[in-house]
């Protein structure tokens, strides 16, 4: 019930139009169901931040045949800066389309020219947080909304629906022990 005012009250806030975006904050228990709903699940279920997704089936068959150890559209990496030195690879060779790090943002609509960033859960946290607040901003809070973060189209209702369920059970009581 807490987490249900402090999100009225936040979607009130947000839906007042001198609201300064910078400073607005998602609860955290959000942020902690997006980080746990994108990122790449180890087998004993850790998250690896250091991740790179092809988004497109082609985009994943031209790294493949350009030597990444592409595993259907997935890159996983030792570290963040071989996460880093993969994905400028990637985009000087023309693909963009990436989705990188534990909260998956995708380079293509959120590009930063500080790649290791996305590679850096807290820096990552800030940068999901500026995404998921715009998309309030622009669409109200809902867990349709929610679901925006993962795949922006809303003619898509069962590819949303499928990632704010898994959100709402994250949310209420379905947390793994790694997660925050």
């Amino acid at each position: 019930m807490k987490q249900l005012v402090i999100l009225t009250v936040l979607a009130a806030q947000l839906m007042s139009a001198d609201v300064d975006m910078s400073s607005m904050r998602m609860p955290d228990t959000v942020l902690d169901a997006i980080r746990h709903c994108e990122c790449l699940k180890e087998s004993d279920g850790t998250c690896n931040p250091n991740v790179i997704r092809l988004n497109a089936i082609e985009d994943a068959q031209r790294a493949k045949a350009a030597g990444f150890a592409v595993n259907g559209h997935i890159i996983r990496c030792n570290s963040t800066e071989e996460c880093t030195a993969q994905a400028q690879a990637l985009i000087n060779g023309g693909i963009t389309n990436l989705d990188l790090g534990p909260y998956q943002i995708n380079y293509k609509y959120h590009p930063n020219p500080m790649l290791h960033e996305y590679f850096v859960d807290a820096t990552e946290r800030e940068h999901a947080n500026r995404i998921i607040t715009g998309l309030v901003k622009s669409f109200g809070y809902s867990w349709e909304t929610l679901g925006r973060y993962h795949h922006f189209c809303a003619t898509d209702r069962t590819r949303n629906e499928t990632y704010y369920r898994k959100m709402y059970a994250y949310i209420y009581g379905n947390k793994p022990q790694d997660q925050p």
